[in-house]
């Protein structure tokens, strides 16, 4: 056998090797696994078809903590768990598809997760507003540019997370912001409120007047001292008169 011959058989076994290498790795892309349990809106464990199990952390979203060791539980985070155990619940059969590295640095196994053939978990998070797109490192990117579509729809929505102003971050979840903005909405409201009170009232009667011993007393219509005092201010409620200083005078 000559030596052009050899070269054509080297290169034709290449080729077949290259071949079933590519079908090895497409065999690799999706796997069956059955759900054992949820640990939070984005980790759950699972038995794979030959038996392992893998804790399986779903890749390119984030849902707020729940059982961080070091965190409180986050807003969101309880109704993100929720709706993965309505949607996974132990012993329901899924479709794991991995990316290309298929675990991360704390060992976990990364992968989207398909429900039903035909609907992708890690979406469904995303259309409920329930997590954000985090972790976006390549090269586990296949379904990027698609969640941030879906991201942005969600918060134009204002669903779930977006509804808070402040809440999510580049960085993570910022409960604070929350509670930031409910003051801000009692003071809106006791503002409104106190608002409405005053023009309800356009002709005040009760009378504060500022005693010569530095007293300031509110008087009531009726009162024994009410028609002789000069108001120095003029109130529409008690209770008004008592948040600007006043006690009662006699009745």
């Amino acid at each position: 056998m000559n030596n052009k011959r050899i070269g054509i058989l080297k290169i034709g076994v290449i080729f077949i090797v290259f071949v079933l290498s590519l079908a090895g790795c497409t065999s690799e892309v999706s796997k069956q696994a059955i759900v054992t349990e949820i640990v939070d809106g984005d980790t759950l464990k699972v038995k794979m078809a030959d038996g392992t199990a893998e804790t399986i952390r779903l890749l390119l979203v984030d849902t707020p903590e729940t059982v961080h060791p070091n965190k409180a539980v986050q807003p969101y985070g309880p109704e993100a768990s929720t709706f993965a155990k309505e949607h996974l619940p132990a012993g329901k059969e899924v479709s794991v598809e991995v990316d290309t590295t298929i675990r991360d640095d704390y060992g976990r196994f990364l992968a989207y997760i398909w429900v039903d053939d035909d609907k992708m978990f890690n979406r469904m998070l995303l259309e409920e507003g329930l997590a954000r797109v985090a972790y976006v490192i390549e090269p586990n990117t296949r379904y990027a540019d698609d969640f941030l579509k879906i991201e942005a729809k969600a918060r134009s929505a204002g669903k779930g997370i977006w509804k808070e102003e402040g809440y999510v971050t580049e960085k993570g979840f910022i409960p604070e912001a929350i509670e930031s903005n409910r003051q801000n909405e009692i003071l809106k409201e006791n503002q409104a409120a106190e608002t409405t009170t005053k023009k309800s009232c356009e002709n005040p009667a009760i009378k504060g007047n500022h005693s010569s011993n530095g007293d300031f007393i509110y008087h009531l219509p009726g009162s024994q001292h009410y028609g002789q005092t000069i108001a120095e201010e003029m109130f529409c409620t008690e209770r008004e008169a008592r948040e600007a200083g006043y006690r009662p005078g006699k009745r």
